[in-house]
């Protein structure tokens, strides 16, 4: 007889900014943590050894996502809705396990056969200690959401203190970090990150009660995810490519190094949106689903995505003098252009939150489909005349096809009016920054912008909490 998959939802969290924001910071953790070792290692090694170290962990990603198959995004609202028990979830956290140590055993000798001896072990390391960060996405789908959902931003954090704190000493007793010691550094992190979060999320007891338990169906029912997070890796990946054939390497090198800048907070919105899918998914199962849910939901990513385009046109002018100096060249301006499509990425994740909790994966798949073909298409039309401005521009319309996309298989009437005002906010904002940069020097130009974003976004929270506190009383008076 085969064991029960359905279980109570433990009790959530009903703050969605609590839900989404833990993962965020989260995040935003691992990413500073990455700065400051490339920062030690670029110091102490050279540019090389932060391209290997680039590269390891890149193939490490593309590894754990075709061995993935969509399973994270899958157990986090399966698990979050209740109809996946923890004993489904430790069957297949061990199961992944096992196929990225073979990934890793694969690894090996295709890297002695193709890397100079002296990075070869440290690559495989690094790409051991990459592959160990992704497998932890599995285990802590069991706590987010819960009250218990502080362990994960809590383990990340302290384990990249950990690990920079080891680099710092590497570099304060010896004459500087190594591409090796820092191998070894991160590997012992991320072994730890991997052990405390098997052991907080208590799998090895749920290990034990899945006796009789089918993984295989779970695996079958989250294909949709898979293909829809190949399909993201490709959308993320495609604008580079098709503007290398247009422009020159110099060029190029100015449009990743301002997608560089973007991209951290980017991945940022990518985890609220995880957290987001945890928090809407119970309320769905459970049939205590409000109708306001999904307007919430998009108000809030809206709302974040505005705070974060205002830090941003504040801290790039600041961020790329200290970084490239006098050879910043077009890097500002296109940090500027796109951080445009950052505000209007955030909107987005909400939007694909929200038809993921309804359990709509195969449909995302179509929206990222169409999202490809629109990056393409619009990255061919622009990037031969405007280079890669155009690239810039490419992502911030595309943005307009996933959203109309989202909103199409949403079929929800109260996101309509919400998503359009958030696209002329964000028109007014392109509008005004042009005007800026006719009368004043970029970096002025986007500290003003940056401060005006600010105001209003303050200005929206405040309200926004207002029109709440007005309804709960008016809900009290009624009861």
């Amino acid at each position: 007889m085969v064991a029960t998959e359905v279980t109570t939802p433990e009790r959530r969290r009903p703050s969605l900014t609590i839900v989404s924001g833990l993962l965020g910071i989260s995040t935003l953790a691992t990413r500073s943590t990455t700065l400051v070792v490339m920062a030690f290692l670029t110091r102490g090694a050279g540019t090389e050894a932060v391209g290997f170290y680039g590269l390891a962990t890149l193939i490490a990603s593309f590894t754990a996502a075709a061995l993935s198959l969509g399973l994270p995004t899958y157990l986090t609202r399966e698990a979050a809705a209740g109809t996946v028990s923890p004993p489904v979830v430790a069957r297949i956290h061990c199961g992944r396990f096992g196929a990225l140590m073979v990934a890793a055993a694969v690894a090996y000798p295709l890297i002695g056969a193709v890397l100079p001896p002296e990075a070869q072990f440290a690559f495989f390391l690094i790409f051991v200690a990459s592959l160990l960060e992704q497998w932890n996405e599995t285990a802590w789908v069991l706590i987010r959401g819960t009250p218990s959902a502080w362990a994960e931003p809590l383990t990340n954090v302290s384990a990249g203190l950990l690990l920079v704190g080891a680099c710092a000493v590497d570099v304060w007793l010896l004459d500087g970090l190594t591409l090796g010691d820092a191998a070894v550094y991160m590997s012992i992190a991320a072994v730890l990150r991997s052990a405390a979060a098997f052991l907080i999320v208590r799998i090895l007891p749920a290990l034990r009660d899945s006796r009789g338990i089918r993984a295989v169906q779970h695996v079958r029912q989250a294909l949709p995810y898979f293909a829809a997070d190949l399909f993201g890796l490709f959308y993320f990946r495609g604008d580079v490519f098709v503007l290398a054939f247009f422009v020159a390497a110099a060029e190029v090198g100015e449009y990743v190094s301002a997608a560089a800048i973007v991209g951290p907070v980017v991945q940022v919105a990518a985890s609220m949106g995880v957290g987001a899918l945890a928090y809407a998914a119970p309320r769905r199962a459970s049939g205590a689903a409000q109708s306001n849910d999904p307007l919430t939901i998009f108000r809030f990513f809206g709302l974040a995505g505005q705070a974060a385009a205002g830090v941003m046109f504040i801290g790039i002018p600041i961020g790329t003098a200290v970084l490239f100096g006098d050879h910043a060249g077009n890097i500002p301006t296109l940090a500027m252009v796109l951080t445009f499509f950052l505000v209007l990425r955030f909107g987005n994740f909400g939007l694909s939150a929200i038809l993921l909790s309804q359990g709509r994966a195969s449909s995302r798949l179509i929206v990222l489909a169409l999202s490809i073909c629109g990056s393409v298409g619009l990255n061919v039309a622009l990037d031969g005349t405007y280079g890669a401005f155009g690239s810039a521009t490419a992502m911030v319309l595309n943005e307009l096809v996933v959203a109309g996309s989202l909103l199409w298989f949403l079929r929800i009437k109260e996101l309509v009016r919400p998503v359009v005002i958030s696209v002329v906010v964000v028109a007014a904002a392109v509008g005004a920054l042009a005007v800026l940069l006719a009368v004043l020097e970029p970096a002025l130009a986007s500290f003003i912008l940056g401060g005006v974003i600010l105001v209003l976004a303050t200005a929206k929270l405040l309200a926004q909490r207002r029109a709440a506190g007005h309804l709960q009383a008016a809900t009290t008076e009624d009861m």
